[in-house]
């Protein structure tokens, strides 16, 4: 069905399986990726997720012009627009996404890739919002995602031009966190989404929610970041961590202050 899906204690990797054709998206693999974010979701064994591309040549490709493109224009034209690019550039994911991107990321394989929380690259990567080349326009969050993340004269000369950067042009106008040798993906996201898995999950959930308040004045922004850290201050599991923390202290300090 085009994707490949794997759990590793608490992270599940989601793979795009379709080498041959660089990841590109058919209809079979849209489908298939809209539904496994929902399963994802419910399995309270999995406190992280990522996304990568199968092979080493491409993350994502974007969609396959010659099948998910007139299944589209055939949606649409029926008025079924699905509004979304495999189930994930209309919505923010429950859990945290780590976007592994392992080879080129173009167009829709781009627009995946900003929908994640995080964004990884292999040295090889490169990235492209080329649909302008054909008369279209990266619609699945491409234009709109790209503009609020990196320098506007940045995001409007790859949005008109199609031309692709580097990755580590996307480092450094921060499209990206971090590069690292493509031999070496695989090992650095795992560390990173455990590491992420690791921590308490009412806390990940809250600062990736006021993430979505960027669009807000800044004071009314702060009033509702103070709003969660009060929740937090309130919690059982920050409770029960000061008490280790100070049963710690005390065995190795002999005393409290």
């Amino acid at each position: 069905m085009g994707i490949i899906r794997e759990t590793r204690g608490p992270v599940a990797w989601v793979s795009i399986d379709r080498p041959a054709k660089l990841n590109a998206i058919d209809p079979e693999t849209h489908e298939a990726l809209a539904a496994i974010w929902p399963e994802l979701e419910a399995d309270d064994e999995v406190r992280a997720i990522v996304l990568t591309g199968a092979g080493d040549r491409s993350f994502c490709a974007g969609a396959d012009i010659g099948t998910f493109l007139p299944y589209l224009a055939s949606a649409i034209e029926a008025g079924k627009d699905p509004q979304h690019f495999c189930g994930l550039t209309n919505r923010r994911l429950g859990k945290p996404l780590i976007a592994a991107i392992n080879g080129d990321a173009m167009g829709g394989g781009l627009e995946l890739a900003l929908a994640a929380d995080i964004r990884i690259a292999s040295d090889r990567a490169r990235f492209a919002l080329p649909e302008v080349r054909i008369g279209a326009m990266a619609g699945a969050g491409g234009v709109t995602r790209l503009r609020r993340m990196i320098p506007p004269a940045v995001a409007e000369h790859m949005i008109l031009t199609g031309e692709p950067i580097s990755a580590a042009r996307a480092c450094e106008i921060g499209l990206v966190s971090e590069i690292v040798p493509a031999a070496d993906l695989a090992v650095r996201v795992s560390q990173i989404a455990h590491r992420i898995a690791a921590m308490p999950p009412q806390t990940i959930r809250a600062c990736r929610e006021l993430a979505d308040d960027d669009h807000l004045p800044i004071d009314a922004a702060l009033e509702n970041e103070r709003a969660a850290f009060r929740t937090l201050m309130h919690s059982q599991v920050l409770r029960d961590n000061l008490a280790r923390f100070s049963q710690e202290r005390t065995r190795m300090f002999g005393g409290s202050e």
